[in-house]
């Protein structure tokens, strides 16, 4: 089963702190409207929860160790780079459920759950063959 998440609006833009709500039925859904506009962000499958973040040991470092540069990278740059950004994601208590998440999603940038976008690829890769 989806379910819809929504992002409550102050003042006519999404609010700056955690303002995530889970909406289970069109009830629920009108209740809040009650109470001030809402957006839809996605539908994720029921049970999922975004919670592990807050937990996250690459939660307030610097994201440019986590993403490449707008310029070209050299490559000792990035594998310096990535290096750190593992290095912080190996110490992390909620590195499973950050990579199941870019995994779900595909996301097509950055270091999560230490693992780069390619080495991500090939695990979907490796985890579809072996379904198969």
């Amino acid at each position: 089963m989806q379910v819809r998440v929504f992002l409550r609006l102050w003042g006519g833009r999404p609010s700056l702190h955690e303002s995530r709500r889970v909406f289970h039925t069109k009830t629920e859904v009108r209740a809040a409207l009650k109470e001030g506009p809402i957006i839809p962000v996605r539908s994720v499958p029921e049970g999922w929860t975004w919670a592990w973040r807050h937990e996250a040991a690459c939660r307030g470092e610097d994201s440019s160790l986590f993403f490449a540069p707008n310029y070209f990278e050299k490559r000792g740059e990035k594998e310096a780079r990535e290096a750190k950004a593992k290095a912080i994601c190996a110490r992390c208590p909620v590195r499973e459920p950050c990579l199941e998440y870019a995994l779900r999603i595909r996301e097509p940038h950055g270091i999560w759950g230490g693992l780069n976008e390619f080495e991500r690829r090939q695990l979907i890769r490796t985890r579809a063959l072996a379904v198969s």
